[in-house]
Parts: C-alpha cells; structure tokens; sequence
C-alpha cells in the first residue's frame, strides 16, 4: 500500500491521483495533502514548486473522474471529522475550565464559610463574655449598694482629715489609690479593704493599679470590692481570709511534696460487681432496686458550656442520638417522669435539682421553660446556681492575680463541682426533699447517657448492703488513667472509702505492702479498685446531717504547675478546687463505714461526651475511649442491643464505620423511650417472647409509649412505634422490610451537631404504628385470631371437619371429601 510523503500514511491507491503514482515514492502525495497544499499556496501567493497536486477537478479533466471523486469524499469527510475533533476538544476543555472554576468557587465558599462561622462563633463567645462581666458588675454593684442602705449615703462625703473610727490610727499604709477612693466604699467595703492590705492577707498589690483620683474610675473601683465581698461572703470557711489561709497551706504542702495519703492503707472496699445483665444476681438486685425507684431526687450536675466540643451552647442542650434528636436534658427528665409513672405513690413528684453557673444559668432555665419543662411539672424543679470561681493565685504566698488588662478586675477559676454539696445544703434543697418523702439523693453528671440504666442496680446494692453512699463504677485495669475507689484504714482504725486518683494508687499500694502495686486480679482481668465515674447515689438522710454539720464543705486540693525545679513560680495562675466525690471525708463514726460502690461494664452505664473530634480520634488510637458525641450516640444503640439480646431477642451487630476519625458500631439504631422501658429488668415484660423478636443489623427501632408490647417482630428496616398516654398495643406477627434509614458522611460545618459526628442521619423510608387513646390504630393491623370450640347448647352442632359425613361413613368410606369455600 503506497505512503504519502505528507502524511506519512499508508493510503490505497485510489486515494492518489494517476500522476502522483508515476512520481517517486518520497514525493507522492495523496488527493487530501494535495489538495490541501494547494489551497494553502494558492491563499498565500506561494509559488508553485515541483508538480502541484491537481485539483479534483483537474483531476477530472485529465479523465481521473475516479480519483477526483474519491478525492473530494476524503477531503470533505476529514474536514468535518477534523471539525468534530476540534469542536470536541473544545467542549471539552471548555467543561474542564467550567468545573475547576465551580470546584474553586466552592473551595473559596467553604473556606470563607468556615471562616465566617469561627468569627461569629468568636464574636459570640466574647459577646457572652462580655454580657456576663457586665451583669455580674451590675449585679454585685447592686448588691453592695443595697446592703449599704442609708448608711452608705451618709458615707458618700469625703472622708475628714482625722479618721471617724477608732480602728485607723492601726490601720495599714494603704496604696494611694485605695486611700483616695475609700470615700467611695461602703463601710463593710472599707473594712474589707484595709483588711486586704494588713497581716496576715498582704494583698496589697490588689489595689496598686488604681487611680489616685478620689472620683475617677468609680464605678468599676465599687464593682471590684463588690466581687471581693461576694467571695468573702460565699466562701464556706472563713471568707476571704479563710481562702487565703487554706491556699497558703496547701501550697506549702504541694511545695514540699507532702502525702495527702500518708497513714492510710489501701484495701479492697465493700461492693458489688455485675457482669451480665442476665445474671440471676443482677436480676434479683436490681428487682430490689426498683422497688426503691419512687423515692429518689435527682441532682443534674450541668455547669458546663460545650465549647470544648465545638458546640456554642449548653451541653445538657445536645441531642443524645440523631435518631430522635432527645437533647440529654429531655432524655433525663423523661426517665425521671418514668420513674414517677411507675414506681411512686399516687400523687407523688419526683424531684430534680439542677445545679448551674453563671455560664450556664440563663440558657438552661429558657431551654426548660422554652419546651414546657419537657412535661415535668414546673414546681418539681429546682435551680442551685455556681458562684463566679474562686480568685487565681500567682504563688506561693496566695497572692490573688489581677486581669493584666484590667486593673478593677480580679481573675477567677471555677472551684470545682464539690459546690454541689454546699448548694444543696444552703439552697434547703436536702431538708426539703425529706420532708417530701424522699429516700434517696442521686447526682449524675451532664452529658453521660447510660446514666440510669444501672440506677436500679446500685440501689438494690445500697439496700441490701446498708450503704450511706455508693458510687457506680466500672471495671478498670490497672495502672489505669482513672481514679480507683479504694477503702483507706489507718492504724488508729478510722477509715474512709474514697476515690483515689491513679497516680496515687499505685504508689500508696507499693508503699503499703503491696510490692507489685496497681495490678490486675487473675480471675477477673481487672483491677480490683474500680473505675470511679462521679455517679453517686445517698441515703438522704445521713446525707442531710452531713450537710447540716459541715455546711456542705469538700475538703480541697491544689494543683499548681510550677516553672521549675524550685517550686516557686507558676507557670499561671492556680486555685484551690474540690470534688463532689470526695464526701467520704466528711463521714464521721460507723457512717464513714457505709461507703461502697456498684460496678458493671461501661457499655451498661458510662459513656460521657466531652471531647472534641480530634482529641477523640487520638485517644482512640491509643485504646481509650474517644468521649466524643459519635461513640456516646452509637453506645446508647449498643446498651440498649446488649438489654435486649441478654433478655433472648436476636439482634444483629452492624460492622465498624469510621466518621472523622472515630470508629464506631452504627447500628441497628435502636431507641427505647423511658417510658416504654425504663430498666434491663422490664425488657422481660415489653418483649415477654424474645426468641420471636429479630432486628437485622442494618434496622432502625424506636418505640414509645408506656402501653406497647412487642410479642413478635422481624425488623429489616426503620419502624416507629408510638403510644399514647391512656392507649395500649400489641405488636405481633409484624414483619417490616423497608430502605431504612442510614448515616451519611457529612463533614459540613454549618451545622455544630452534624459537624462533630461526621455524618447526618438520612431517614429514607419508615414504618410508623400509632395506637391512639380512643382504641384506634395507625399503620398497623393486628392479626385477628379465630377460635372455634365445640357448642354446648342445644343447638344444632357444627359438622366436624375430620370426621366423614353421615352420608360418606354409610358409603363406608374412610375419605373426608368436604370443601370449604
């Protein structure tokens, strides 16, 4: 096949002309160079060189009518090809620029988004700040001058040369500002002050970046000592001086590396494990424990913000699960209003006191009025609100630190949740519970949704051990980074049970004559100090005299960290703080020894959303639990699987998934509202057929409603069953297959909820049964069971269906050829 010198193509020969055929093989062309060589250099006013290509037409008048034609074809064919290509490429590219124009868009979108939403969730942050400074200023303002009354207006004048009291010839140098502005101070603020500034406060330094001006600067010079007396006022030991005293001791203490734990020997302290929710043990606990449910108050531990978590508002304000989007202060107080339904006398209100701070106090009570208390009645509540902190130190002498940018502004940090028991106590919250009925005292933390499932369990184990207080834990290896409950003894005989961190358990059991410390027991894998998870439980009344006798005061600890070796600067400003779960200290007498604890797996009771998504997925990788909202959202699933399958039903497991990091088991979603089933031990009563109850791994179910009994059910998909207050239902014989519902990944930063799962719940298709007060039912036909049994009247009687007819038996046939139609 001949090549043209061109296009170095190999052509057949009817694609060049009878004259090109005769020339040289470097210099045939064939009919669609040619002819495009020759448009070109005709166009261009090129001369023509060696023998110019004719065109088709030429070609035709030369009697190559053939070649000419065949010519012509190819050239028109290539050209629109060629056009198609070009056109093509250009479509193409045209595309490409489109779609890297849009992705650009968008990247610049989603960057400009994100960076709006940090600076409005900035600008919020410092807006609350700000609003918070300026109502506790207002606030504390208000109060001193109210408490000065018609004295302080008396005491507005300058101060005459001569002091009025017999007090000021001893009182101290005052730091010139000060001495200018006491004019300005009520008496107890005058006092107060000279008392900063003498032995043994030596807190001076306070009031050095005042003005010297008698007039300048007074209102934020009146709200400072207004806030150092309201610590003065609130501080459960002493005051303002007791604060000092107490801080100046326990840096002392920690600078010279003395043990709190010195004297004491651990050993292992009185209480119960449960493994299995199945056990006959468990069983027969928590049935005792039930019986004691109708007389419980709750105390909810809420004075945290979920800024932590990437969250702008209250973190009792969080959904638990996506499936039905209960806000953890919802899913509290509807187990509580279970409670009361089930097992409280008629008539009878079970108590809920919700403890606050001034970051929290506004948000919470208008979540709470906002939706209607979430069906408690109003008069069942009770807010106790936090103080602002307690005053940061600089070192070791408890010098009070001053806000660098502000000179009328001292620097505070939060005293700890050990405030709880002081807030019960003067808030009269315990003495008034008592005279309610109520038997015991529960205090749970914000943000942990398996909270009650053992509630039951602990208080079968206080019962019947006698217990004053008892801590649910959980089972924790040894050397553990969580703090172990341990009962302590000294030589003397006193002893406290306790929680004791994990750094110092494992020396103080070295010390003690337990050479191999912190270790775990051979038989059961763990520990034998289980893991404390601040879910303590109080018979209300030694609770009370407790109270009564210390005022609800925690015995306190101080954790500085120091610069260096020296022990003589900080790095930052420390503070004395206390924990709610050191009231075994106060314990005196034979009730110091009614402390114990009720242990059971952590996938049954402990599961706290408190990290963020990142923080999370790095605790992950080292084999501690992430704490984020996704592992809390799919534990609520997985305690309620492992309810259910200990019960009998057959329920699947879903394979592990990974959203932003953290690995989690999906499902099936299963939510079983307190009121449908409060405790493991009414799982038998709401699914008294297990083995005829089948969940496919891939399922949705969430039942509600006191009245619903579910006999048998095969579930591949998403069913929602509700009931009305006053309504009953059985579910039996129900088979749903549907698409469900499923967790798409979603990593969206416009919604706070949705941003730290990675993913957002896309419901699909559902089945919904609702059984109505008035007997009706929607979305679900129950079968009908038909019974037929032999008539015992004189009536005729019914043909027997097994036996031959008259007619048959006298044809002495043994066939029964009745038909049914």
């Amino acid at each position: 096949m001949p090549k043209c010198c061109d296009c170095a193509k190999d052509v057949p020969k009817s694609a060049f002309a009878k004259s090109q055929l005769k020339k040289k093989p470097n210099l045939r062309r064939c009919l669609v160079c040619a002819v495009t060589k020759d448009t070109k250099k005709v166009g261009n006013g090129a001369d023509k060189k060696h023998a110019d290509p004719p065109s088709p037409d030429k070609a035709a008048d030369n009697g190559d009518s053939k070649a000419a034609a065949v010519a012509a074809a190819a050239v028109e064919e290539m050209a629109k090809k060629a056009a198609e290509a070009k056109a093509k490429k250009e479509a193409e590219k045209a595309e490409k620029a489109k779609k890297e124009a849009a992705a650009a868009e968008a990247k610049k979108e989603a960057v400009a988004a994100k960076a709006k939403m940090e600076a409005a969730a900035k600008a919020k942050k410092e807006a609350a700040n700000a609003k918070k400074e300026a109502a506790r200023s207002k606030k504390e303002a208000a109060t001193a001058e109210k408490k000065a009354a018609a004295p302080a207006k008396a005491e507005v004048a300058p101060e005459p040369p001569q002091a009025a009291d017999s007090s000021a010839s001893e009182s101290p140098s005052l730091p010139p500002g000060l001495e200018a502005s006491l004019p300005l101070l009520t008496p107890s603020q005058r006092d107060l002050a000279r008392k900063m500034c003498s032995e043994p406060a030596s807190q001076s330094h306070l009031f050095s970046g005042w003005s010297a001006s008698s007039t300048a600067d007074a209102d934020a010079k009146r709200a400072f000592m207004a806030r150092l007396e309201t610590v003065d006022n609130t501080y459960p030991t002493g005051g303002l001086m007791g604060y000092i005293s107490n801080a100046r001791d326990l840096l002392d203490k920690s600078r010279r590396g003395v043990n709190p734990l010195e004297g004491w020997k651990p050993s292992v302290p009185a209480g119960q494990n449960f493994d299995d929710t199945g056990s006959k043990e468990f069983k027969e606990t928590e049935e005792v424990g039930r019986k004691e449910l109708g007389r419980c108050g709750f105390v909810l531990v809420a004075g945290g913000l979920g800024e932590r978590l990437g969250y702008g508002d209250i973190k009792i304000g969080l959904p638990t699960e996506l499936a039905t989007e209960t806000c953890y202060v919802q899913y509290y107080i509807e187990t509580i209003l279970a409670y009361q339904s089930k097992y409280a006398p008629a008539g009878t209100k079970l108590p809920l006191c919700i403890m606050t701070s001034g970051d929290t106090n506004s948000s919470t009570v208008s979540l709470l009025e906002k939706n209607n208390y979430f069906g408690m009645d109003r008069d069942q509540v009770t807010f106790v609100q936090q103080g602002d902190g307690v005053p940061a130190l600089v070192d070791n002498d408890a010098r009070i630190a001053v806000d660098p940018s502000d000179p009328y502004k001292i620097q505070s940090k939060p005293h700890g949740h050990g405030d709880v028991h002081a807030l019960i106590h003067s808030e009269g919250v315990a003495k008034k519970w008592m005279k309610a009925g109520v038997k015991w005292a529960v205090l749970f933390q914000d943000t942990n949704g398996l909270a009650f499932h053992t509630l039951p369990l602990s208080l079968g184990v206080s019962v019947k051990l006698g217990l004053v207080m008892n801590s649910t834990a959980v089972p924790r290896k040894g050397k553990q980074a969580v703090g172990g409950i341990a009962k302590l003894t000294k030589e003397s005989g006193e002893q406290r049970t306790l929680n004791v961190e994990y750094n110092q358990l494992d020396p103080l059991l070295r010390a003690t004559g337990f050479p191999d410390g912190d270790v775990n027991d051979e038989k059961t894998g763990y520990s034998p100090f289980p893991g404390n998870i601040n879910q303590l439980l109080f018979e209300l009344e030694p609770y009370a005299a407790a109270l009564e006798r210390t005022n609800g005061a925690m015995p306190e600890f101080v954790n500085p960290k120091y610069k260096d070796s020296s022990k003589t600067a900080f790095k930052k400003p420390t503070r004395l703080e206390c924990m709610m779960q050191d009231f075994p200290t106060v314990l005196t007498g034979k009730e110091a020894e009614r402390v114990g604890f009720t242990s059971a797996p952590a996938g049954l009771c402990f599961s706290p959303v408190k990290n963020a998504t990142a923080d999370g997925a790095k605790l992950q990788a080292k084999g501690t639990h992430p704490g984020v909202a996704a592992s809390g959202e799919a534990d609520q699933y997985a305690a309620l699987r492992s309810i259910m399958t200990s019960a009998g039903c057959k329920v699947e497991e879903a394979e592990p998934v990974t959203y932003d990091g953290i690995s989690v088991v999906p499902g099936p979603e299963i939510v079983l509202k307190p009121s449908f089933m409060s405790c493991p031990g009414e799982c038998g009563e709401k699914f008294p057929s297990p083995e005829k109850v089948k969940i496919s791994a891939g399922s949705s179910l969430v039942v509600d409603g006191s009245g619903v009994v579910i006999e048998s059910l095969d579930l591949d998909g998403a069913l929602v069953i509700r009931c009305e207050e006053g309504a009953t239902g059985t579910i039996r014989d129900l088979v749903v297959n549907n698409k469900g519902w499923e967790k798409v990944v979603d990593e969206s930063l416009k919604n706070e909820v949705i941003a730290m799962r990675g993913y957002h719940m896309k419901k699909i298709e559902t089945k919904t049964i609702i059984f109505k007060e008035d007997g009706s039912v929607e979305g679900y036909a129950a079968p009908v069971a038909v019974e037929i049994s032999k008539a015992k009247s004189n009536s005729t009687s019914l043909p027997s269906l097994t036996e031959p007819a008259s007619k048959e038996t006298e044809e002495k046939t043994s066939d029964c050829n009745c038909v049914i139609s």
